[in-house]
């Protein structure tokens, strides 16, 4: 059974941030992410390419004229659940928001774990109430490469059918050593949808899709990572959200929701997160 939602009203200065979220976690978010359906056959090998810059923000999301406050759907799997977990929403900020991350959420297939199964992105974006002016996406840890094509399809119909101007899509982990329970490493599949998600990308089919580089803005090393290389910190938990934040600032050619250091001065303009180095002390940032 799903918990009711809970409402959050995280004030910033005028902006009111207001988060419906939606926690059924299915276990630590260290732990596994789910299991990963592998292929009856074994796949072809997969060169590592180098990650592609974030795509360009259409010229169309530069010049708009002043809105009110945009509204984001968070949608994510174990990985982003750790903003939950650590409580990690005082960093989402500058935007409405309504928050849903499940363990074991696949993206268009069917959920994996025990039964009952959390709904899918598919179906979380197409039962989420309203209209939103962005969506985050940060699932897919739980697909492997074969399925993944379609279910990216199917993720960008049901944003645009809730009038989503863009999507925001967080990249994948690339080295890391998380394994399926099958033994094999899940990294095959993270590097073979990274280069889905550019290859789709680049088609020209989906000019409203925004590649956010988690990879490699975040790299193993940063702090923000659990050892398997795909689950969030206490820290790598507010990293996220901050980074979201600043995602959509940029879009949105606002200023950043905190500076990068505690006591500088916030830009007027939020840059590029991509553009910019990983956050040194996220912790001491939205220290309460």
């Amino acid at each position: 059974m799903q918990r009711p939602l809970r409402i959050r009203d995280n004030r910033v200065g005028p902006l009111v941030a207001l988060a419906l979220v939606v926690v059924a976690a299915c276990g630590s978010t260290e732990s596994a992410a789910g299991t990963i359906a592998a292929p009856t056959s074994t796949p072809a090998p997969i060169a590592t390419v180098a990650p592609a810059a974030s795509t360009t923000i259409p010229a169309s999301a530069t010049t708009l004229a002043p809105r009110g406050v945009p509204r984001v759907l968070l949608i994510g799997d174990s990985t982003l659940l750790a903003v939950e977990r650590y409580n990690g929403f005082r960093a989402l900020q500058g935007f409405e928001y309504a928050f849903d991350a499940k363990s074991c959420r696949t993206l268009g297939i069917p959920s994996c774990g025990d039964p009952p199964l959390p709904p899918n992105a598919v179906e979380t974006i197409a039962a989420a109430d309203g209209v939103f002016d962005y969506l985050v996406v940060m699932a897919g840890y739980d697909e492997w490469w074969n399925s993944f094509p379609g279910s990216f399809d199917e993720v960008v119909e049901a944003a645009r059918a809730k009038g989503t101007r863009n999507v925001i899509w967080l990249t994948y982990p690339e080295g890391v050593e998380y394994k399926l329970l099958t033994g094999e490493r899940a990294d095959e599949a993270f590097i073979k949808n990274n280069q889905t998600l550019r290859d789709k990308v680049a088609s020209g089919a989906y000019p409203d899709v925004l590649l956010a580089q988690w990879y490699p803005h975040t790299p193993g090393d940063s702090g923000w990572l659990t050892q398997d290389g795909i689950h969030l910190t206490i820290d790598g938990a507010l990293g996220v959200a901050d980074y979201i934040s600043r995602w959509v600032a940029f879009i949105e050619r606002r200023p950043c929701p905190m500076p990068t250091v505690p006591g500088r001065t916030i830009e007027t303009i939020c840059p590029n997160p991509d553009t910019q180095p990983l956050i040194a002390d996220v912790l001491a940032l939205y220290e309460t």
